[in-house]
């Protein structure tokens, strides 16, 4: 109850801006929170799970590896299932719906990011305007009181700082956790080029034995 309640005292030393820089930090971590589940739990494939899809194609176990795909709706499956489905056609073609498919893919892997790279650049803004106003009051203090009162003064000065402060924090979380999920949606990226080649590679090594 005690550190509860010096929380509250240190948001309201920190001046009125510290609320819409605790909202934007609120905001910023559902985003890092909910961008990570998905990329772990709903949009990885499993290396071996990826192995096993890709030695039933070169075994010609078409519709099992489509089966499989299916049933994990991942970036990857839903590329390799549309190449697949398209196995048979001419190779520009199949080419041609991977591409697209993995292209349709893109947005929801950067989905919500650039709500972080907004906090990134507002943070540290928001907090700035909490010390000017903070330094503000300092001053009107110093005009009514002189300088017969420094304590009053220093103390006005150091709680503005604290919106700096908490701006410039929660700004450098959200660039590290941006620059993460921004190397984790290049690497789904990737993997989704990565594999459309190596069916394209199984297509035409098939075509070469037939």
């Amino acid at each position: 109850m005690h550190e509860l309640m010096g929380g509250f005292e240190f948001i309201e030393r920190g001046g009125f801006m510290m609320y819409p820089l605790l909202a934007a930090a609120l905001i910023a971590l559902t985003v890092i929170i909910e961008r990570t589940v998905i990329f772990h739990k709903r949009f990885k494939m499993s290396p071996q799970l990826l192995r096993e899809i890709l030695n039933e194609v070169e075994n010609h176990k078409l519709a099992e590896a489509n089966a499989k795909c299916r049933k994990f709706a991942t970036p990857v499956g839903a590329v390799i299932s549309a190449g697949l489905e398209h196995f048979d056609k001419p190779l520009s073609e199949m080419e041609l719906i991977m591409k697209n498919r993995a292209e349709e893919w893109v947005p929801l892997l950067e989905k919500r990011i650039d709500v972080l790279d907004t906090v990134i650049t507002a943070a540290p803004l928001m907090g700035l305007l909490g010390t000017i106003t903070g330094m503000m009051a300092s001053f009107r203090v110093l005009s009514e009181k002189g300088v017969n009162e420094p304590n009053a003064i220093t103390g006005g000065v150091a709680e503005a700082l604290i919106a700096t402060a908490t701006g410039l924090v929660i700004a450098l979380i959200c660039l590290v956790a941006y620059n993460h999920l921004s190397a984790q949606i290049k690497v789904f990226i990737y993997q989704l080029e990565s594999v459309a080649s190596r069916l394209v590679e199984i297509r035409m090594t098939r075509q070469q034995k037939d």
